[in-house]
C-alpha cells in the first residue's frame, strides 16, 4: 500500500511541477502581450496625430481651391461626361470662354451637349495648350487629350 501512495504523490508532485511551469510560461506570455499592446497604443496614437495635421493641411488646401468657384455650364458638362469604355467614345471638343478657348476630352454625349451649349460668358484664365494633340483616348475610364503616335 505503501508503494502506491509513493507513486501517487511522485504522480502529483510531477503534476503540480508541470502546472507550476505552465503557470510561469504563461506569466512571462503576459508580460509580453501587455508590453505589446503598449506598444500598439504609442504607434495608433502616433498616426492618429499625424492623421489629424494630414486632414488639416488638406482641409485647409481645399478651402483655398475652392474660394472663387466658377460657374460655368461648359465645365460642368466636361466634368460630368468624362467616363469612358473604350476610345470610340472620347472626342476632342474646343470650348470657347470669354478670354481664351481650351481643347477638351469628353465622351460622346457630351461632345454633342457641348454642341448645343451657348458660348459660355465665364473667365477661365488659363488651359493647358498642347499643339500636338489632336485625339482623344480612354486611359482608366476617363477621356483623355494624347498627341498624334
Amino acid at each position: 500500500m505503501m508503494k502506491w501512495l509513493y507513486i501517487a504523490l511522485l504522480v502529483l508532485s510531477i503534476f503540480f511541477i508541470i502546472l507550476f511551469g505552465f503557470g510561469v510560461l504563461l506569466h512571462e506570455n503576459e508580460k509580453q502581450h501587455e508590453a505589446y499592446n503598449r506598444q500598439l497604443e504609442i504607434k495608433k496614437q502616433q498616426q492618429e496625430n499625424n492623421h489629424s495635421s494630414i486632414a488639416a493641411t488638406e482641409i485647409v488646401t481645399l478651402n483655398t481651391v475652392n474660394d472663387e468657384p466658377k460657374k460655368s455650364v461648359n465645365l460642368a458638362i466636361v466634368a460630368q461626361n468624362l467616363t469612358c469604355v473604350s476610345n470610340e467614345q472620347c472626342r476632342v471638343v474646343e470650348i470657347d470662354f470669354v478670354d481664351l478657348s481650351c481643347q477638351v476630352a469628353v465622351n460622346v454625349i457630351g461632345a454633342s451637349q457641348l454642341k448645343k451649349a451657348k458660348r459660355d460668358k465665364t473667365v477661365i484664365g488659363h488651359c493647358e495648350h498642347h499643339s500636338d494633340v489632336n485625339k482623344a483616348i480612354c486611359v482608366d475610364n476617363f477621356c483623355t487629350l494624347a498627341g498624334s503616335n
